[in-house]
């Protein structure tokens, strides 16, 4: 979704506290090759760039959401 001007823009308009992170993979290409789960860290750069913020600042919000959403009652 990072790598399309379309996908940045649809990023940037989402609030930045309900946002998330996935591969896609095995079905997401980058590079022409497929990504691998593990591989979802690097949104990281994008979401920082999107967002205007240093990559540990994206880091931190990321994981502020995990974990918001692991304590959400079911």
């Amino acid at each position: 979704m990072l790598g399309s001007s379309k996908g940045r823009a649809l990023v940037d308009r989402m609030p930045r506290e309900r946002v998330l992170t996935e591969s896609d993979g095995p079905f997401a290409q980058f590079d022409g090759r497929s990504i691998l789960p593990w591989e979802a860290s690097f949104a990281v750069l994008g979401l920082s760039a999107v967002w205007a913020v240093q990559p540990a600042e994206a880091e931190q919000q990321l994981a502020e959401n995990l974990m918001r959403l692991g304590s959400a009652p079911f």
